[in-house]
């Protein structure tokens, strides 16, 4: 797989100059000023283009030539002592089919023999050697090059994007299945972990959301040791990794397996914009405007149940969505959970409340893995200045929303591939509301 993607990034660059990509892996990373290891994970660029796992590799592209060299760190003896056996040459001959293999200690030479007229390099650090040497480099063509590459996936990519979702959707159910009043969060996030990794999925794409109560409504909440109350909502946003290709996943339910009224029918007004989302979801689509969609029928459910009152039209201009649903409808997904690509070079995020923070502005093309995750949350920062707000306040049923200020947060969310008629769902976790009931009390 890892030739293909190469061959995609040199077809982007032209022939007529004498030029490099240079790269680096990623190195070990330390807990600050002790000898604490993190869990390596190769950085995502190099382990697109290279297939490779261990720290402490770079990677030489010839552009002109379409050649791939590999630079390996030259392991000793003390190496092999405490980190166990040190690969030949010809393993990495072997299973990443290099065009050629230099040591690190080699580098400076390689380059200084060849005095390419330019280095394409992702960042400052890795162009601190290219430019000692007193070669131009450029730090912008290759990553847009690389965000362009990865936001259209190849078979063998989508198939380790549907095994990745089949894990997470199998801990999610697992969740489902067990939470109950009296547990705590972090419970909860250690199990989900245990089931990702018996299946093998050792790293977490994200840390992972475990939000129970009012901590739902805090979007990138981390704390994780609330306790779970009769009554209450529980949100986990929570993904697994295989092969280095993330799913993220989102799922919201009450934490004694029933919703009451007021809990279901906002429930079911999120559901509505992720399923009408994924239904309209197929190239040619702006992801824009599926968020504006989603906007629209969240604002229309709300004003269904009496939380809201006026003119839909109205309230999309004075942007009333956003204080319920503040974020992005999706994001790109890939060997990062955010992944790249989400923003063309010239394309600038949108300047209006609720858009500011969408993660991708692209049309969808076949091949794209997005998310789709609509939410609607009561967040007090946001909710009681609108009280006073005079173009907002009218459209607000403020009795009702002083009541929910402890509601918490509902948000939904699948994985989706776009196929050439639609899109392909990966994600297998109940979300009707029937069924998560059913589920939970099976």
């Amino acid at each position: 797989m890892e030739s293909i993607n190469r061959n995609k990034l040199f077809s982007l660059f032209e022939k007529d100059k004498h030029a490099y990509i240079f790269l680096k892996g990623g190195t070990v990373m330390h807990r600050y000023d002790t000898d604490f290891e993190y869990s390596f994970r190769q950085e995502s660029n190099f382990l697109y283009l290279t297939g490779i796992d261990e720290p402490d590799f770079h990677v030489i592209l010839d552009i002109r030539e379409e050649k791939y060299n590999l630079v390996i760190p030259r392991r000793d003896s003390k190496y092999a002592v405490w980190h166990g056996y040190v690969k030949p040459e010809s393993y990495y001959h072997e299973h990443f089919s290099p065009d050629r293999i230099l040591y690190n200690d080699q580098l400076e030479s390689f380059f200084s023999r060849r005095k390419p007229e330019i280095v394409y390099c992702l960042n400052e650090k890795d162009a601190e050697l290219i430019k000692s040497l007193g070669l131009e480099t450029d730090l912008n063509a290759l990553r847009e090059a690389l965000a362009y590459c990865r936001s259209v996936k190849n078979d063998t990519e989508l198939d380790y994007l549907r095994r990745a979702s089949d894990i997470a959707s199998q801990a999610h159910k697992a969740c489902m299945k067990t939470v109950k009043p009296g547990m705590m969060e972090y419970e909860v996030k250690a199990l989900y972990d245990f089931e990702n990794i018996k299946r093998g999925a050792l790293h977490a794409p994200y840390n992972g959301i475990h939000a129970s109560g009012a901590s739902s409504a805090i979007l990138h909440y981390t704390e994780n040791n609330r306790q779970l109350k009769d009554g209450a909502l529980y949100l986990i946003d929570a993904g697994a990794e295989y092969k280095g290709y993330a799913a993220d996943i989102t799922r919201t339910y009450p934490v004694n397996g029933t919703f009451t009224t007021l809990q279901g029918d906002v429930y079911d007004i999120a559901l509505q914009a992720l399923n009408e989302n994924i239904l309209a979801a197929r190239p040619g689509v702006k992801m824009e405007d599926l968020h504006l969609h989603a906007c629209k029928v969240i604002l229309e459910g709300l004003k269904s149940i009496g939380i809201l009152r006026g003119n839909i039209d109205d309230m999309m201009e004075q942007n009333i969505f956003a204080l319920f649903f503040p974020h992005g409808l999706g994001h790109f997904l890939g060997l990062d959970t955010h992944d790249v690509g989400g923003y063309l070079k010239g394309v600038d995020p949108i300047d209006r409340p609720g858009l500011r923070f969408l993660r991708a502005r692209r049309t969808l093309e076949l091949g794209m893995v997005v998310t789709i995750e609509p939410g609607i949350y009561f967040i007090p920062s946001l909710l009681k200045p609108s009280f006073e707000d005079k173009y907002k306040k009218d459209f607000l049923n403020i009795n009702a929303l002083k009541s929910m200020m402890d509601f918490g947060g509902i948000r939904v969310e699948d994985n989706i591939a776009i196929t050439q008629e639609g899109c392909e769902n990966l994600t297998d976790v109940p979300k009707k509301r029937t069924d998560i009931e059913a589920f939970m009390r099976d």
